[in-house]
């Protein structure tokens, strides 16, 4: 019986650890969701009865961030001047930067250091919402354009209501048609998420803008016809002047070409004017009056002194490239003769040197047989020497000295 009693105890110590196990396990499975703003500073609560021997330890990514024993609370690495821990296991700190921002753990062991209680708490950091603005067009009396805008925050809901409206969205701009029933409604703008909330309000009023908005569109209408009407009036009257224009140079081409024609006739000598009943054979009525040129005529004309001129303008270029044709052959011809004359200058001092070797040669010869026959004359006998110097002549004398 005893041996039954200690078994049962086991297996109930067993299963309450096993349910315990399963709790922690099914609490860490779900992390509590907390939202806070860089900036400020965040509590993450415990939920826990506090003991003077107890131990809690705060944790972010399996690294211990701070603990809670003995009545003293000691933080660590980067956060150790950032974070603190209560005596109800509260963990306190300012938040700095987005990295601040993901899961953090606690344990909370008891005296004998056996683990107690377990759970995670998530934080997500936020921006607060700024006060949204909201603008209101009347398209008619009947149907106005409602718009609202918010310029910051995150993570929020935009709400629009009022006058059977109820919009609801997530972006930063929320625009809705709505019919109008009746005047002076007022439309609400609420923006909100888990940090902050703003709103604003407008009443709609359609009637001044309608009618306002009504002389605007007639103000524009008749400028727009006003305009269209002066630039259809100025184009008739330029058109009108082109041709006036046009006109009076024909005329006044033909009436000047006329006169011209009959000068050389008015310069010729005035022939007698007859007497009555007398019949003169040689006066005869001046010709017909020649006909005015046609525009042909004078477009002819006018092509004839265009070929001329382009066939002057070709026998000029003609001209210049035969010009250039004969410079460039007389300056060949002039290269061509400096370089005879250099060549026959080469050539005479060639001969000249060749000459002056040939008369140094010559010189070195003769100087050479005159000291053959000096040495000839040497070696000749003393009676022979007389002779030669008794039809020498006498000998001179030395010079003498004063």
């Amino acid at each position: 019986m005893l041996c039954h009693r200690k078994c049962a105890l086991y297996f109930d110590v067993i299963f309450l650890l096993d349910i315990s196990g399963l709790f922690l396990a099914e609490n860490k499975d779900k992390p509590i969701e907390v939202y806070g703003e860089i900036g400020k500073s965040i509590f993450l609560h415990v939920n826990y009865q506090n003991s003077k021997n107890d131990e809690i330890k705060w944790m972010k990514g399996n690294i211990i961030i701070a603990r809670y024993k003995g009545q003293i609370s000691k933080s660590y690495a980067a956060h150790k001047d950032g974070l603190k821990v209560y005596a109800n296991g509260t963990l306190t700190f300012k938040i700095t930067d987005s990295s601040e921002e993901g899961t953090y753990e606690y344990e909370i062991y008891n005296g004998d250091g056996i683990l107690t209680d377990r759970n995670s708490i998530k934080l997500h950091l936020l921006e607060s919402v700024s006060k949204p603005v909201l603008h209101i067009k009347c398209n008619s009396q009947k149907e106005v354009n409602i718009t609202c805008k918010v310029e910051n925050g995150t993570n929020f809901n935009m709400t629009l209501f009022g006058n059977s409206l109820n919009e609801m969205s997530n972006d930063r701009y929320l625009t809705v048609v709505q019919p109008l029933k009746t005047e002076n409604v007022k439309i609400f703008c609420n923006v909100s998420n888990k940090i902050s909330k703003a709103d604003t309000s407008s009443v709609i009023n359609c009637s001044e803008k309608e009618g306002k908005s009504i002389k605007y569109y007639e103000i524009m209408i008749l400028a727009g016809a006003i305009t269209l009407a002066t630039i259809v009036i100025i184009l008739v009257i330029y058109c009108s002047l082109r041709c006036c224009q046009r006109r009076r140079k024909g005329v006044v081409d033909t009436s000047l070409e006329v006169p011209m024609e009959f000068r050389a006739q008015m310069k010729q000598p005035r022939q007698p004017i007859p007497n009555s009943g007398q019949h003169n054979e040689e006066y005869s009525s001046p010709g017909p009056r020649p006909e005015p040129q046609k525009p042909r005529e004078r477009r002819e004309r006018m092509d004839g002194g265009e070929r001329a001129q382009k066939a002057a303008r070709a026998e000029r270029a003609q001209r210049a490239e035969r010009e250039e044709r004969a410079e460039r052959a007389q300056r060949a011809d002039e290269t061509q003769r400096a370089e005879r004359a250099h060549r026959a200058q080469r050539e005479h001092r060639a001969q000249r040197e060749q000459q002056g070797e040939k008369g140094e040669k010559a010189h070195r010869e003769e100087r050479r047989q005159r000291g053959e026959r000096t040495l000839e004359g040497d070696r000749l006998p003393k009676t022979e020497h007389k002779e030669l110097r008794a039809n020498r002549g006498p000998v001179p004398l030395p010079p003498q000295r004063h």
